[in-house]
């Protein structure tokens, strides 16, 4: 049973921060004591936690393949887990030569939450169609996303006082299943659809 990762939920928990100390471009380290150290300790904590977040979309895969491999033609989209904290899929219907839409997982910092989502060609509209089809869903503005992207849930990941304590994966794993497992072939084909329709237009 995984578990995940320690340096992952401090980042969690102080998102500002690490945003502040170790994404921005210009680091504001002045009013800071022993600034040089703790940009080290920084930086340690922040490379470990986007090991450990791109551990977790890892662990998330499998179930999302296997489901979409039985109604769809999936394939995974290759990128860099760590730096992006995003995983993604490419998915088509079976039948038909449309290019199809993508599906993924995306771990937010600032919500400290997993959320499955698809995006689709087509901006706003899209998202439209997708929430009508799917009965569910929130629109990529809500979510401070480009347009075409619908979130599907927001799966938080509960953050303990102390961090030393255990937070297992297998809950959050077994819920972005759950997410996806409700997709079916006609939802595929319908969403798809969607794609084709704006490429012909």
């Amino acid at each position: 049973m995984a578990n995940v990762g320690k340096c992952l939920l401090f980042y969690l928990k102080y998102p500002a921060e690490m945003e502040r100390l170790y994404e921005a471009a210009e680091r504001k380290l002045e009013e800071l004591p022993n600034s040089d150290r703790v940009l080290e300790k920084i930086d340690l904590i922040g490379d470990a936690a986007c090991r450990e977040a791109a551990d977790l979309l890892e662990i998330c895969a499998p179930p999302i393949e296997e489901h979409f491999r039985k109604i769809s033609i999936v394939q995974r989209t290759r990128n860099n887990l760590a730096k992006m904290w995003e995983l993604r899929f490419q998915v088509a219907g079976t039948k038909g030569t449309s290019r199809g839409f993508q599906i993924g997982v995306s771990l937010e910092p600032r919500r400290a939450a997993l959320v499955p989502w698809v995006w689709c060609r087509g901006g706003r509209a899209a998202e439209d169609h997708i929430i009508h089809i799917l009965g569910r869903g929130t629109n990529a503005a809500k979510l401070d996303w480009d347009s075409g992207a619908v979130g599907l849930a927001e799966i938080k990941i509960s953050i303990p006082e102390r961090l030393e304590e255990a937070v297992t994966c297998d809950s959050l794993v077994a819920e972005v299943q759950q997410v996806f497992a409700r997709f079916t072939a006609q939802h595929i084909k319908e969403i798809a659809g969607l794609s084709r329709d704006r490429e012909e237009a």
